[in-house]
């Protein structure tokens, strides 16, 4: 159980470090802040405030792969920069790790920026 300790035993230690020391002791005055400032600002300072979500890679995969290529794969992870592809059928894999792979990534990059996102993984399942 903590114990609890009056604001006259406070004073009381405050009045005596004073007459102790010869010198007032400075009043601790803290300015109160905002906590969705606080954090909006250690957001930024990470970099997540404007982070890749999923929904931004499903959408962008969408829209730069063909038709038939899409409805093969599907996007499933995003992990230090590396996109995660989820190939259906073998041949289709090959084709795009070995084939369009860099094509894939400059596409990836002029909508994320270079930063952001660093390459393209694809797998089987």
């Amino acid at each position: 159980m903590p114990r609890k300790i009056s604001f006259k035993k406070l004073d009381l230690k405050r009045q005596l470090l004073e007459e102790w020391r010869g010198l007032p002791l400075p009043k601790k005055k803290f300015k109160t802040k905002s906590l969705s400032s606080e954090v909006g600002k250690a957001l930024d300072k990470l970099g997540l405030s404007a982070s890749i979500t999923e929904s931004d890679i499903i959408a962008a995969w969408n829209e730069i792969m063909p038709k038939v290529i899409s409805e093969n794969t599907k996007p499933t992870a995003f992990r230090n920069g590396y996109v995660e592809i989820s190939v259906l059928q073998p041949s289709i894999l090959y084709t795009l790790d070995r084939q369009m792979k860099p094509e894939i990534i400059k596409k990836f990059q002029s909508v994320f920026g270079k930063a952001k996102l660093k390459g393209v993984n694809f797998r089987l399942g």
